[in-house]
């Protein structure tokens, strides 16, 4: 039998053949592990590009929400950082720039740059030459971080915003009584945006079968989503009130008679009292409530074709005379506030679909017939809202209340009453809401003796006595309000209020909410042809800083004037923002038979 001999026949493994193995097998680990660590590397790195992008993103997003709030915020700057305010929790500029943790030994850094840009005669933005272009910004946004110590990378984000509401010009309409006590002539009148004039007055004959329905009160509203306005009105033909709900789509009037009641002898010696209201919500919808001379206030909705039917908001224990109706901004929510014939003051939160129950501030008030009870959000933070109010027949001082929305509760509003210094007991009263950069309020009152007061409100909720906050000493002497007040409602420089001191030159002061003072002396405005009984300001919303001015007389006639919120002084051209006599046959000096609207759409 052959034997093998396995160790003879087995050669082994040469030096070279050793060494070539062992490199072949370095080679290929250490291409195997360089192409890990590559990939782990552009892993990290593509992680850390995502986060920057998103955080350079949020800086812009940021900034345009800054400049929603207030174009005139976005200031040429070499280099900022953002915060969300602790009051308010909306953005504002702050500090150099922000800080993001990335690691132990680094950041993220952002910062943001606003400048100015100019365009060419064709309107393309240049970087060099060109006009500059004040209604446009450039924001950048820019983050930087060090992937390594040695090795710093940066993100940056760029965007154009424009002041597009500046852009345009709109004009806008009066609707007002021109029949007296007696007839039911009730004419509207257009501002011409194209021309700057008035067209002529045209009749709104809202029913043709009557002729006796004299308006005596009437409210405009503009909608923000179509060509539409919205008027409601009431009137009164000797033995029943009425009130109407009109509606023009840009073309032509559609009126319905929304509730009527035979008059008492409260509502024939008190034809001024505002108790109805109205306002449109997010969804483009028109929320009217009104009186229907019972404890339940009833309200429509208008939805751009057709009213709903009649409903009833909630017991607010007393017949209303003063309804205020305001819509929380960007929302379908609106907040009603109800003074009665109990002297009760009350609100109720409409949350879209539902009124709540009626929560019940006071239980007393100088007056039935004045002005009492006024509420407005703040344009700045729209989660709060100022309520003002009477609490006692004699009460001296303005009380404060701060809605947290949705305040149907009690609990949602704030628990104490907080009072503006003594007057003499009060009359009726107003507040606006500040548009920039806090929730504040600027409320005014007259009183007893003939003075008008104003006070600064904000959220904690308190109040400061302004420089200068009495307006004058001997306004006139009727129950109705011989003020108004509105601040510019872009850039919230300045707020106005226009008054009358018994004379037939209206009076105008100046209010600087930086300072918390007012002009110290006052701005005479045209003569009228009598004693300045009435007065209504509206602003031009959402579109720039002029303030239509609406001024009646003790002849029942009535004029208008619009306030240049850039250069602080009355328009004296083009006509229509001039100086004007619009109407010259109205109901009567302690009602308010005339209204405008600025186009919004």
């Amino acid at each position: 039998m052959k034997k093998f001999n396995f160790f003879k026949n087995n050669h082994g493994l040469s030096i070279v053949e050793v060494v070539l193995a062992t490199a072949l097998f370095v080679i290929f680990a250490s291409g195997t592990a360089g192409l890990v660590i590559q990939g782990l590397s552009n892993n990290r790195l593509g992680s850390e590009k995502a986060i920057a992008t998103q955080y350079a993103s949020e800086g812009i997003e940021a900034v345009r929400s800054i400049k929603n709030q207030s174009y005139a915020k976005l200031v040429d700057t070499g280099g900022t950082g953002l915060r969300q305010s602790v009051s308010s929790n909306v953005w504002e500029f702050f500090g150099a720039n922000n800080t993001k943790v990335h690691n132990a030994t680094d950041n993220y850094i952002r910062t943001i740059t606003i400048s100015s840009i100019n365009r060419d005669g064709s309107g393309n933005i240049v970087t060099s030459g060109g006009t500059s272009d004040p209604l446009t910004k450039k924001v950048t946004s820019q983050v930087s971080w060090f992937v390594t110590s040695g090795r710093q990378n940066t993100i940056t984000q760029t965007a154009y915003l424009t002041n597009w509401r500046k852009s345009y010009v709109f004009g806008g309409m009066l609707v007002y009584g021109n029949g007296g006590t007696s007839s039911d002539n009730v004419q509207y009148r257009i501002l011409d945006a194209a021309t700057g004039t008035w067209n002529a007055p045209q009749l709104l004959d809202f029913d043709p079968g009557a002729s006796n329905k004299a308006l005596r009160v009437v409210r405009m509203y503009a909608s923000p989503t179509k060509n539409e306005k919205i008027a409601i009105s009431r009137h009164y033909n000797g033995s029943q009130q009425f009130i109407y709900a009109h509606v023009y789509d840009g073309t032509s009037w559609q009126s319905t008679q929304l509730t009527s009641w035979s008059s008492s002898s409260f509502d024939n010696s008190n034809q001024g009292i505002k108790n109805f209201d109205g306002d449109y919500l997010a969804n483009g919808d028109f929320l009217v409530v009104y009186s229907n001379n019972t404890n339940y206030p009833q309200y429509r909705l208008w939805n751009g074709a057709s009213w709903s039917s009649q409903a009833a908001t909630v017991n607010f224990g007393g017949i209303p005379t003063n309804i205020t109706l305001d819509n929380r901004p960007n929302t379908n929510e609106a907040l009603m506030a109800v003074f009665d014939r109990q002297r009760d003051t009350n609100t109720s939160y409409y949350n879209g679909t539902s009124w709540a129950g009626a929560v019940q501030h006071s239980g007393g008030a100088p007056a039935l017939n004045k002005e009492f009870a006024e509420f407005a959000w703040s344009p700045y933070d729209t989660s709060k809202g100022a309520l003002i109010f009477q609490t006692s027949n004699s009460d001296q001082a303005m009380n404060l209340r701060i809605c947290t929305a949705p305040c149907t509760t009690i609990s949602g509003w704030t628990t104490n009453n907080v009072n503006t210094p003594n007057q003499s007991t009060l009359g009726a009263m107003e507040l606006v809401g500040r548009p920039d950069t806090i929730a504040q309020w600027l409320a005014c009152d007259k009183d007893a003796n003939n003075d008008i007061y104003c006070f600064r409100a904000n959220q904690t909720p308190s109040w400061t006595t302004p420089s200068n906050n009495l307006m004058t000493q001997t306004t006139d002497t009727g129950i109705q309000r011989s003020f108004d007040l509105a601040y510019e409602p872009i850039t919230g420089t300045d707020a106005l209020v226009v008054y009358s001191d018994n004379t037939a030159t209206p009076k105008l002061k100046k209010y600087n909410p930086t300072s918390n003072s007012f002009d110290a002396a006052a701005t005479s405005l045209n003569n009228l042809g009598g004693v300045l009984k009435t007065v209504k300001l509206r602003t031009y919303p959402e579109n720039n800083d002029d303030i239509m001015i609406l001024m009646a007389d003790a002849n029942n006639v009535f004029y208008t004037a619009v306030w240049d919120g850039v250069n602080n002084s009355l328009y004296t051209t083009p006509s229509g923002k001039a100086f004007t006599t619009q109407g010259t046959n109205g109901s009567g000096t302690t009602e308010y038979w005339y209204a405008f609207a600025w186009d919004r759409y």
